[in-house]
């Protein structure tokens, strides 16, 4: 995928959902497998890919070992919820994760999400897209910007209904 391609991915993937309820309103994580961990957006280049992730089956079993509780019922849209935020991972309808699309991790309510997406991050060796930053989680000096940064847009959106 190229940079402007990554770009465009990460504008695309910026939730749409809003349907006056601020919780149909996600922060949006891109999640990508790479034997290295990848540059900066912005250093990135053009012909970079990512590995695959494996199988559904495969991801789904990752993801588990980290949320035991995630509810698998729709084997390509997990859903983890805690008392202060939920996690849904949008695995996309095929067999294969694939290298260049990778998956989406759409994460709603408040909290301390950004630890659980760090520790999905360590115990798995995948790299974490914050769409709302177009950056790697792994380069934010802050992780929690683009966390508190939607959680002000989406309030803000909801008190002016």
């Amino acid at each position: 995928m190229t940079v402007f391609g990554l770009r465009q991915l990460t504008r695309r993937r910026l939730s749409s959902t809003f349907d006056n309820n601020k919780k149909h309103m996600s922060w949006d994580i891109s999640v990508y497998a790479s034997s290295k961990a990848p540059q900066p957006v912005e250093q990135m280049p053009d012909d970079w890919t990512g590995d695959t992730l494996g199988t559904n089956r495969e991801v789904r079993a990752l993801i588990s070992g980290c949320f035991p509780s995630v509810d698998w019922s729709d084997p390509f849209w997990g859903i983890l919820r805690t008392d202060e935020y939920s996690l849904e991972f949008n695995m996309g309808r095929s067999a294969q994760v694939d290298s260049s699309d990778g998956f989406m991790i759409h994460v709603r309510g408040g909290g301390d999400a950004v630890a659980a997406m760090c520790a999905l991050s360590v115990d798995t060796g995948w790299y974490l897209l914050d769409c709302s930053q177009s950056e790697w989680l792994h380069h934010c000096d802050d992780k929690e910007v683009g966390w508190k940064g939607f959680q002000q847009y989406r309030d803000h959106v909801a008190s002016n209904l």
